[in-house]
């Protein structure tokens, strides 16, 4: 007599006791490779494995040790075809699904793959043993009620009970530390850890914190710091953006600081993230608050807390008229004319550098360039016009940086020459004189954000116990006469984006064509152009990338997604693999 076989529910499925007890055989996996799925295995008899294991697999003739993303899978090809796993890496830690959650959700956003990420999540690094010694915890100052702002904590708490983002601007260095460790002790208390992210390495140094992760450590401090993480005690994390791939099990509160800063921007290798996008995604895989501050926010922010997607609170205006006396703008070209300059250097700033000296005050002078060269060359000018002032020149390794921005701040140096991206750290209140040297080397005409990032750099060095020096051969410039008037500039460059369709009002993608055969790429970035039309949004053509602006609308994510699935048959069917460079809101 014909038994039907018993059938079991397996998800929203009906499947029979053979196909059920099949599956538990099948998992599927992420390696860290470039890849559009995520293979198949097989699990052989009597072997163990869960989701995050590690595994060691045999993949197009070599071994890799991959991420398990899938258990009790029906595999969507013949059986006979896939391989059995090498065993469980039992050495290595397993990956959380908040940790693969948060990979999934990053390689959909900027369109690469999620090997890509799992990749930089756990790059490989020699296993180091277990008897590497676990980082010291640093006891956390807690400011006092006439340090904190309770009106702004009242206002940031409220934020992060509607599940939004907070947008703090327009805060004192010191009024906005005083609010993170505040934040921070609560969240700790609440038995959940905090990561508070910095644009740099250096700038690490002046907030106190129980473990710090940045491309400065060995890997081998990396490590440790990666394992408090997953042991997950409620940690003080102070990191730059690759500390978002950390192993979190309980975290509470992500704070991002000078959010609008383009350092947050990863250029290369995949996955081409933005930490502060980046952040809110991983808060919200974990339910944590999210805080954003800024002296000058980014266009994006601004326009996200217009629309309601975040919450501002602090001062609303992005500039202001205290102390405008101390402000001044140096026409160099003009001074130059009249001989009023010695070398890089007109006669009023040096009259002011040495006003502030003989008052017993610090001197801060900004050079336009990251190069240690311009540096030094500063150096060498000051040095000769002021041999018998001490001075500091912020260069070298982040440790080196770290030391001398320690140094400076306890008053060994009397001038301290930065760049205008290094420069960014000093908050001390012996400074008298900030002096840009040369400001026309921050102004762009290549980019559409050129002003709002100029805006942004200048007004973290403005202070209003502070006189304020602004050298350069462009005195009329908008950037330059923005910092001096009163008034909204960020509301004027935000009409002036919409008007000619430019983020944060549309989504910018950027396609770079890399080859070394330039005919070629010639011909076949022609054709690409051709196909990419399909998907219907403006674009502009430079030299060796493409730059597509999609509506943000809601075939955003559709189009998106057209665009990855365009670049794909196009590399495939030119047999073009790896030449293309999806760039998702490119800095």
């Amino acid at each position: 007599m014909f038994h039907k076989a018993p059938h079991w529910i397996c998800g929203n499925n009906f499947v029979t006791l053979e196909d059920f007890m099949a599956e538990l055989c099948y998992i599927q996996v992420i390696l860290p490779l470039k890849l559009e799925w995520e293979p198949y295995y097989r699990i052989p008899e009597g072997m163990q494995v869960k989701l995050g294991d590690r595994v060691r697999v045999l993949f197009a003739g070599a071994f890799y040790v991959a991420c398990v993303s899938g258990v009790h899978v029906q595999p969507s090809l013949t059986t006979d075809k896939i391989q059995a796993i090498e065993g469980v890496e039992d050495k290595l830690p397993a990956i959380s699904e908040e940790e693969i959650q948060f990979w999934k959700t990053l390689s959909q956003y900027y369109l690469c793959t999620i090997g890509e990420v799992y990749k930089a999540a756990y790059p490989a690094m020699k296993n180091h043993g277990s008897r590497l010694k676990a980082a010291e915890h640093a006891e956390l100052p807690v400011p006092g009620p006439e340090e904190t702002d309770e009106s702004l904590l009242s206002q940031i708490r409220r934020g992060f009970q509607a599940d939004k983002p907070v947008l703090l601007t327009g805060v004192s260095a010191q009024k906005m530390r005083a609010l993170y460790l505040k934040l921070a002790a609560d969240t700790l208390a609440a038995g959940k850890s905090v990561l508070v992210l910095v644009p740099e390495i250096a700038l690490s140094e002046a907030f106190p914190c129980t473990l710090k992760y940045h491309s400065g450590l060995s890997p081998a401090k990396r490590k440790v710091v990666e394992q408090q993480v997953r042991a997950g005690e409620p940690q003080l994390i102070l990191g730059t953006r690759s500390a978002l791939f950390l192993p979190f099990r309980r975290l509470g509160l992500v704070m991002v600081d000078e959010e609008q800063d383009p350092s947050y921007k990863q250029d290369s290798p995949a996955p081409r993230y933005h930490a502060r996008e980046s952040a809110i995604m991983l808060a919200s895989v974990h339910k944590a608050g999210v805080l954003l501050s800024s002296s000058i926010p980014s266009l994006e922010s601004f326009y996200n807390a217009r629309n309601g997607r975040f919450i501002q609170v602090g001062r609303q205006e992005d500039t202001s008229s205290r102390n405008k006396e101390n402000w001044e703008i140096i026409d160099t070209g003009a001074e130059f004319r009249k001989k009023g300059m010695v070398g890089s250097f007109s006669l009023k700033l040096l009259s002011h550098i040495k006003e502030t000296m003989d008052a017993g005050q610090q001197v801060l002078l900004v050079g336009p360039r990251r190069t240690f060269e311009e540096g030094r060359r500063l150096e060498t000018e000051v040095q000769a016009l002021y041999p018998q002032a001490r001075i500091g020149l912020l260069d070298g390794t982040a440790e080196d940086q770290a030391q001398t921005i320690r140094s400076f701040m306890e008053g060994e140096f009397e001038i301290m020459i930065v760049n205008a991206f290094t420069g960014r750290g000093f908050e001390s209140e012996k400074i008298g004189l900030v002096a840009l040297v040369s400001a026309d080397g921050i102004l762009s005409r290549q980019d559409f954000r050129a002003d709002e990032r100029a805006f942004q750099l200048l007004g973290r060095f403005r202070h209003p116990g502070r006189r304020f020096v602004i050298q350069t051969r462009e005195p009329g410039h908008p950037v330059f006469q923005a910092l001096m008037e009163d008034g909204d500039f960020l509301s004027r460059m935000l009409e002036e984006r919409r008007l000619c369709h430019y983020p944060p009002y549309t989504r910018l993608v950027k396609l770079l064509l890399k080859d070394s055969n330039e005919k070629r790429r010639e011909f076949l970035s022609r054709e690409f152009m051709t196909e990419l039309q399909a998907i219907g949004v403006p674009m502009e053509v430079y030299k060796d990338e493409i730059r597509l602006l999609f509506p943000r609308d809601k075939a955003l994510v559709e189009r998106k997604q057209k665009l990855a699935a365009t670049v794909a048959s196009f590399e495939k069917a030119r047999k073009y693999n790896g030449h293309i460079i999806i760039d998702i809101d490119p800095a």
